[in-house]
């Protein structure tokens, strides 16, 4: 069978080497885009590790405490290798959960990585032995990692638990065994959480006409979730489709949103759910030209296809509008120190200092061909001095539309 030329896109330029670390005060890391530079990908999945630990110990932290890791790497064909790395680098009784992918990275870039940190304490769920439930490790990772009412869970693929082999019967049966699988590991983790209690989730497939497919399954069983449809290369085991996502306890007192506004010839769509305390809030926003949500047309554009209308200020005025959204509702950076009012206070000449603006992690999914480059959608988040945000910026083959190029996943969490 040949393989469809959208799979083969790759990008042409190296990702962006700015690993960006932020930390709350609630204890939470999020750290983004550490590239792992080397031709032999085994080898750029320990240096961009290597680089994950040196950026933890410059937190005082250590691999203990990661909660999730998020890995893209150029040629997923060399899993057991890319496994045999990373466990060099992860070891220790209580790994984190991780998502593991193929996307059109650079060769000079071959591995991208993304983490979660969390400096207090954690309940992991680690089984490695074959069981009927649900299914073991297929890495050196968790199934599922709680942190007080947020519980992350590892990528999950349609693979039967007694024999760790993909399911068969195509996209519906493999989506329906990993959906039954995240049930699971969710309602392991605490009985009283179900699937219905994912925040926000990001479905992986390898061919755009498994996204309907993927969004029934889902629909059938909660609405709860916002989600995004990302067409990727590869995933693990040749799987069809991953889910990736994140449940909260209390998510059905969760708000919900959708709004949007169009800037230049795009339209920009967003969702947002926050709970009652405005202590936790996800987005999902996406770049679309026109006439995807004007029509149903799809734009008769070639396979790499052109890049769309989008300049450097417009990119920007997409980027504030999207994180300002998420940060809706948090009390902007406040003065701190100072000599008090009118300068007659206690402070004697104690300079006054904005506090650190919010946190929080973003992915950003570029279509490679269609979209601004890399460098460029850095550069302009570089200059959001309002936002403190961690970011990765992942190249992939094709977004929830064909028209759309650019989609951000956004998560805060006190």
């Amino acid at each position: 069978m040949e393989t469809d030329p959208l799979l083969e896109i790759k990008e042409h330029e190296p990702t962006p080497c700015t690993p960006s670390v932020i930390t709350n005060s609630s204890g939470w890391t999020w750290i983004g885009g550490v590239v792992g530079e080397h031709p032999d990908l085994p080898q750029a999945t320990i240096c961009a590790l290597d680089k994950l630990n040196g950026l933890l110990v410059e937190r005082c932290l250590d691999i203990s405490k990661l909660v999730s890791v998020t890995l893209y790497v150029r040629d997923l064909s060399q899993y057991a290798a890319i496994n045999a790395s990373y466990s060099s680098v992860i070891a220790g009784p209580n790994p984190p959960v991780r998502v593991a992918l193929g996307t059109g990275l650079n060769e000079k870039t071959p591995v991208l990585l993304c983490a979660l940190a969390y400096a207090k304490n954690k309940h992991v769920m680690h089984v490695q032995s074959l069981s009927h439930w649900a299914p073991a490790n297929i890495g050196p990772y968790s199934q599922a990692v709680r942190v007080g009412d947020i519980i992350y869970i590892a990528g999950q693929i349609g693979l039967v638990p007694g024999s760790l082999t993909l399911v068969s019967g195509g996209i519906k049966r493999q989506c329906r065994l990993a959906l039954r699988h995240v049930g699971r590991l969710i309602k392991a983790m605490d009985k009283d959480t179900l699937l219905r209690d994912v925040v926000q989730c990001i479905c992986y497939v390898t061919n755009p006409s498994y996204i309907r497919e993927a969004r029934k399954e889902w629909e059938r069983r909660t609405n709860n979730a916002i989600v995004e449809y990302v067409i990727v290369p590869e995933l693990p085991k040749g799987a069809l489709v991953e889910w990736q996502m994140w449940a909260h306890r209390a998510n059905m007192r969760f708000e919900y949103e959708e709004t949007g506004c169009v800037v230049g010839d795009n339209r920009v769509s967003l969702k947002r759910r926050w709970n009652y305390d405005n202590t936790v809030s996800a987005i999902v926003c996406y770049v679309s030209t026109v006439s995807s949500v004007s029509n149903p047309v799809i734009s008769e554009l070639t396979t790499t296809g052109s890049c769309e209308s989008l300049s450097e200020s417009q990119l920007a005025e997409v980027m504030t509008y999207a994180l300002s959204r998420l940060f809706k509702g948090v009390p902007p950076p406040s003065v701190q120190g100072g000599s008090g009012v009118d300068g007659e206070g206690d402070g004697g000449d104690e300079e006054a200092t904005l506090s650190p603006p919010p946190v929080a992690s973003l992915l950003l999914f570029y279509r490679v061909g269609r979209s601004p480059s890399a460098q460029m959608i850095r550069d302009v988040i570089n200059k959001l001095d309002e936002f403190n945000v961690a970011t990765t910026i992942i190249p992939v083959c094709q977004l929830n539309h064909p028209n759309t190029f650019i989609s951000l996943c956004a998560t805060r969490h006190e």
